[in-house]
């Protein structure tokens, strides 16, 4: 079993599970995260003992997204960067999810709770099932400033034209409830019940033998590889890297700069009344709706 400074890997029968482990980072995925992910789920779809993989987050997040701070964005981010530059980088990006997720042979469960931003999405959503709790919060702030994420979160694929279109063009959040409404999600669950439910579900999942399971999981998605996924996604790589150098986000790279990050998210979200708002109702989604992390 391999060794890893930003994920704890365990097995438990046919179960792997991968827990995302930087917790006062909000489990922001930076480069070397993304290397060690790479390697847990090779290591994974490796062991012929194992059938299923859980990917889940330590302390109050499943992520945050991409690590702005360091070497966890890709592509865009960097203003000093070309275009073309910015493409490559993103379209890596994206075939990497694909790669690391979509073609690995085995089901794959996101396990969500509190933040699960930005690039968060391109993480769950290349996941085969996704399991949430109840009021944990879906959002693409970025979208106001940054662009969009490269995978779209597969959401065209599971929500439709219409709200994944609602959400971009506002940037809103959502919750784990209002997700599994709309069917970005397959089930969402109290917190509290997250764990077992994720478990229950994985070890059914297992009693399946890797053959089969593998037969199911290749032949549903060649249906939508056929239909397009590969140019979609190479779509939003592209569409990702010419948004993120548009006005807006040379304005927040520019305060970022000059005045830090928490002025350029105040900057950005200011107009809406915060990053974790929707616009329907007005509410006003909460870090405080999320547990503090239990020592």
């Amino acid at each position: 079993m391999g060794t890893y400074a930003n994920l704890l890997y365990e097995t438990k029968g046919h179960v792997a599970k991968i827990t995302l482990n930087r917790p006062e980072k909000l489990n922001a995925m930076s480069g070397e995260l993304r290397d060690e992910l790479d390697r847990a789920v090779q290591e994974a779809d490796d062991d012929t003992q194992v059938r299923v993989l859980v990917i889940k987050g330590s302390g109050r997040a499943f992520s945050a997204g991409y690590d702005l701070s360091g070497t966890g964005r890709p592509g865009a981010y960097q203003g000093q960067r070309s275009l073309e530059e910015s493409i490559y980088s993103l379209r890596r990006s994206g075939e990497r999810w694909m790669r690391l997720l979509w073609y690995m042979r085995k089901p794959v469960i996101a396990q969500v709770h509190g933040f699960c931003l930005a690039g968060g999405n391109d993480l769950a959503g290349s996941c085969d099932i996704i399991i949430a709790a109840e009021d944990c919060i879906f959002g693409v702030p970025q979208a106001r400033a940054l662009g969009i994420h490269h995978t779209l979160g597969f959401w065209p694929l599971t929500i439709g034209l219409r709200k994944t279109k609602e959400i971009m063009y506002c940037g809103d959040a959502i919750s784990g409830k209002e997700a599994e409404r709309i069917g970005m999600v397959n089930r969402s669950v109290p917190e509290e019940k997250l764990e077992a439910t994720v478990e229950r579900l994985a070890n059914r999942i297992a009693i399946l033998p890797t053959t089969l399971l593998q037969s199911h999981k290749q032949c549903i998605n060649r249906w939508y590889e056929i239909m397009g996924l590969d140019a979609m996604i190479r779509t939003a790589d592209e569409f990702d890297a010419i948004a993120s150098r548009a006005g807006p986000g040379d304005t927040f790279r520019q305060i970022s700069q000059t005045q830090g990050l928490k002025a350029a998210l105040e900057n950005r979200d200011g107009p809406y009344g915060g990053a974790y708002t929707n616009w329907w109702d007005g509410n006003l989604l909460t870090p405080k709706l999320v547990k503090p992390d239990k020592k």
